[in-house]
């Protein structure tokens, strides 16, 4: 797959060779595929934002997030956490180090604090998929606007928005 990726892009710069005026954005890639390399860059980033356990990922999203979350396979095997011991229900077990814990659908889930000086916007807008992935997608496209050039960036920010979100919205995503 990257490979034919680099091969359309490759064939885009040599067309430029060829008699085209030498303008061509991202460095002679094609427009489409820039867009979808833009894309895809904002999917991943938004997902690694909101909800990868990448430890310093993870560790300022509880910081600033705060709430329940299911638990990584290091705190699980760390904590030797048994699954059955946790009770299932609206009520918490404690747990020594890693505070409360409750088991829904046979899950265990952990309760982080958010720290005191994250505020309750900041919160939502790292725990919403579809909020996180515009200021991604804003990112990306001010990045490639200007290292690359884009053609009108203002237009293409909700484009890489929408399909980087419409990905991240995927369950198999």
């Amino acid at each position: 797959m990257v490979r034919v990726l680099w091969v359309v892009a490759w064939r885009g710069s040599r067309s430029s060779e060829r008699g085209g005026d030498g303008r061509g954005y991202g460095a002679g890639m094609e427009t489409w595929l820039l867009l979808l390399v833009m894309s895809l860059a904002t999917y991943r980033l938004t997902k690694l934002v909101v909800e990868d356990t990448f430890p310093p990922v993870l560790w300022l999203r509880d910081r600033l997030v705060g709430g329940w979350r299911p638990l990584t396979l290091k705190e699980q095997d760390e904590y030797a956490i048994d699954v059955a011991s946790v009770t299932e229900g609206p009520v918490a077990s404690p747990h020594q180090q890693l505070g409360a814990l409750l088991r829904t659908d046979g899950q265990v889930a952990r309760y982080v604090r958010r720290s005191k000086r994250s505020p309750f916007w900041l919160a939502e807008l790292i725990s919403c998929p579809w909020c996180a992935s515009g200021w991604v997608a804003l990112a990306v496209t001010a990045g490639v606007w200007a290292t690359v050039g884009l053609a009108v960036p203002l237009l293409v920010w909700p484009a890489v928005w929408a399909v980087g979100a419409l990905i991240a919205a995927q369950e198999w995503a």
